[in-house]
C-alpha cells in the first residue's frame, strides 16, 4: 500500500479555502498512493475554539467534506480526514474525529478518545472522549488510529482513566497512523519522536505521525511530520515550517519510502527564527493586513522585530517610525537609520520632543506639580504609541509591538506606549534569546545584517538621562534564569534547571522572591498586550492563566 502524508497551512473556519488545499493533494497524489492522510481538524483548521458553536460551522464543513468524499468515487485512492462530528448522545456537543473516506463513502469514523485541557488546550469545553479503540481493517492493513493526544496518555503531570495505546497492543495491527495538530514549541519535535518512538517499539508496528503547518493566532504548527519502523526507528520527515507531501509504502515487511524524506534535528535558536517568521507571516495574510509598521529605537528588540519581518513579508511591506526624544542618544537615531538602510526599508523620524514638552508643561498647569520621573517616562511612550497609532489608521499597517518576555514578565512596559501594537513576535523570547536570535539572522543572512552596534550598546529605554536597564532590572542572563525557572520549572528539561539553579546559587532567596513578585503584579499589564507567538513550553496567555486581582502564594 502507498500512503501519503499531507501536511498543510489551514486557515480556522475556512473550509472553502482548506478543502481547496486538499482538492489539491488528493489531484496530485491519487495516482501515486492509495491512502492519503491528513491532518487532525484539518477541514476546519485547528483549534477553531467556539466558532465550533457558531450555527453554520458544521452545516459548511460537512458540506465539504461530501466534496472530499465525492472526489474519491473517481479514484482508487482512499483519504483520511480530520473533522468535527456532531454528537446525538449525551455530553459535550461534538466529537474530534478522523474519518476514512473510500469510493465516495465515509468507511469509518474515530473519535479522540483524550481531551487535553493543559497549557494551551482546552477541548472539553467542545468534545466529549471517544469510547472504542481505533481499529480498522482497509484493503488487508490493520490500521490503529490515534489522534494527537491519545498518544500521550502517559504524561507525567496528567492522569486519564484510559490509554488509547494500551488498546492498540496485542492486536495485531499492521501500521499505526496518528493525526495531529501538535503546536510547535523548544524541545517539542525531539519529544514528540522520543515518545512515538516508544509507542512504536512497544507495539512492534511502524508509526506515521501526521501534522499541519502554519500559524493560527498565537500558534505555530511546525508541520515535521514523521515515519517509525516497528522498532522506533526514525526512516524520514517532512519538512519544518513549510507545507510539504511525502510518499511511502507499507507491505508486511515494512515500509520503504518513496520520496526524498530526510530528518534534520532542529536546534532551538532555528526553531524561534523560522518559527516567527511563519507566525507574523500567517497572522498578517490571514487576518488580511498588506504591511506592517514598527517603532524603531535602534535597540536590539526592534531591531530584530523588523529584520524578522522583511524576512515574513518582504521590505516593501515594512514601515519603519524613529520617535526621538530629548533622551535619545545621537546613536540611536543613527542605528535605526542603518538599520533601515540595511534592510531596504521606508523609514520616517518623528521627533516629540515638542509635543512632548507641551505635555510636561500641560500636566503641571493642570494638576499644580511637575510630573514624575516615572509619569514623564510614561508620557514619552506613549507619545510614541500615538504616533504608531497614527500611522496604522492613515494606512492600514498593522503596528508591531516589539516587548520581549523578561519586559513583559517584570512590567518593565508601559501601556498604551511601547506595548501599543497588534502583533508581537519576539514577545516569547526572553532578552536572552533576543541576541541569540540576532547573532543567527546576521549569521545566515551576512548580506542583510542588523548593525553591529546595536548588540554592543547597553540596553535602554532611553526615557530619562543616562537611563540602562540596569538601573531597574538585573543583568538580563541573571533576570532570565530567574523568570524560566519560576514561569516554566516545571517544563524544562532537568539539565536545563541544573545551568539555571548554578547562576543563582549565590543570590539571596529574597531578591529572587521580588523578581516573582514583579511577574506576579504585572499580569494586568499582560491581560492588555497584543497576541505574541508562542516558542517557550509555557507562554502568556492561554498558555499561563492567573488572575489579576489575587493574592499569590509566595514563601
Amino acid at each position: 500500500m502507498r500512503i501519503a502524508l499531507a501536511q498543510l497551512n489551514y486557515k480556522l473556519g475556512d473550509f472553502a479555502g482548506n478543502f481547496k488545499k486538499i482538492q489539491q493533494v488528493i489531484d496530485a497524489q491519487s495516482q501515486h498512493a492509495d491512502l492519503i492522510v491528513f491532518s487532525e481538524l484539518c477541514l476546519s483548521g485547528y483549534y477553531p475554539r467556539d466558532l465550533i458553536t457558531e450555527p453554520h460551522f458544521i452545516t459548511q464543513q460537512n458540506a465539504y467534506l461530501q466534496k472530499i468524499q465525492d472526489l474519491t468515487k473517481h479514484t482508487s485512492c482512499a483519504v483520511i480526514v480530520g473533522l468535527v462530528v456532531k454528537n446525538e448522545g449525551h455530553g459535550k456537543p461534538f466529537f474530534n474525529s478522523l474519518a476514512l473516506l473510500y469510493q465516495g463513502q465515509q468507511l469509518y469514523t474515530y473519535h479522540k478518545r483524550l481531551l487535553p485541557v493543559y497549557n494551551i488546550f482546552n477541548e472539553a469545553r467542545h468534545f466529549s472522549p471517544g469510547k472504542k479503540p481505533g481499529i480498522f481493517t482497509f484493503q488487508d492493513v490493520k490500521f490503529g488510529f490515534l489522534i494527537c493526544e491519545d498518544g500521550w496518555a502517559e504524561l507525567d503531570n496528567f492522569i486519564y482513566d484510559c490509554n488509547p495505546v494500551d488498546d492498540l497492543t496485542n492486536q495485531s495491527l499492521d501500521l499505526i497512523i496518528c493525526i495531529n495538530g501538535s503546536p510547535s514549541n523548544i524541545g517539542k519535535q525531539q519529544e514528540r519522536m522520543d515518545h512515538f518512538s516508544a509507542i512504536a517499539k512497544r507495539i512492534q508496528v511502524p508509526l506515521i505521525f501526521t501534522n499541519q503547518v502554519g500559524g493560527n493566532d498565537d500558534i505555530v504548527f511546525d508541520g515535521a511530520s514523521f515515519i517509525l519502523d516497528h522498532q522506533g526507528k526514525m526512516l524520514g520527515a517532512l519538512k519544518d515550517f513549510e507545507e510539504d507531501c511525502g510518499v511511502i509504502s507499507y507491505d508486511k515487511k515494512g515500509i520503504t519510502l518513496n520520496s526524498r524524506i530526510n530528518y534534520q534535528p532542529i536546534t532551538d535558536v532555528e526553531l524561534f527564527y523560522q518559527q516567527s517568521i511563519l507566525g507574523l507571516k500567517d497572522y498578517v495574510h490571514k487576518c488580511g493586513f498588506k504591511k506592517v509598521v514598527i517603532g524603531v529605537s535602534g535597540g536590539i528588540d526592534s531591531a530584530l522585530t523588523l529584520a524578522l519581518a522583511t524576512q515574513a513579508l518582504g521590505s516593501d511591506q515594512v514601515v519603519g517610525l524613529a520617535m526621538p526624544s530629548r533622551y535619545s542618544s545621537a546613536h540611536s537615531l543613527t542605528d535605526a537609520k542603518a538599520l533601515c538602510k540595511n534592510f531596504h526599508v521606508k523609514w520616517y523620524v518623528a521627533s516629540i520632543e515638542e509635543e512632548l514638552q507641551i505635555a510636561l508643561t500641560r500636566f503641571a498647569e493642570i494638576y499644580g506639580e511637575k510630573p514624575s520621573s516615572l509619569t514623564e517616562q510614561n508620557i514619552q511612550a506613549r507619545l510614541r504609541g500615538r504616533y504608531l497609532m497614527e500611522y496604522s489608521n492613515q494606512t492600514g499597517a498593522l503596528v508591531l509591538s516589539c516587548g520581549n518576555k523578561s519586559e513583559l514578565s517584570v512590567g518593565y512596559t508601559t501601556l498604551y506606549g511601547d506595548m501599543t501594537g497588534g502583533f508581537n513576535l519576539i514577545g516569547d523570547l526572553y532578552k536572552t534569546d533576543i541576541y541569540k536570535v540576532a547573532e543567527y539572522f546576521n549569521q545566515i543572512n551576512p548580506t542583510t545584517l542588523i548593525p553591529r552596534n546595536i548588540f554592543e550598546k547597553a540596553p535602554s529605554a532611553e526615557l530619562a538621562p543616562n537611563q540602562k536597564d540596569v538601573d531597574t532590572l538585573p543583568e538580563y542572563p541573571l533576570l532570565d534564569a530567574i523568570l524560566k525557572l519560576y514561569i516554566e520549572g516545571d517544563l524544562l528539561p532537568s539539565e536545563e534547571i541544573k545551568v539555571y539553579q548554578a547562576l543563582l546559587q549565590n543570590q539571596e532567596p529574597a531578591f529572587i522572591l521580588q523578581i516573582h513578585q514583579m511577574v506576579d503584579k504585572a499580569e494586568f499589564k499582560r491581560r492588555q498586550a497584543s497576541p505574541i507567538i508562542r516558542m517557550q513550553r509555557r507562554a502568556f496567555g492561554y498558555g499561563r492563566q492567573f488572575p489579576i486581582a489575587a493574592t499569590y502564594p509566595n514563601p
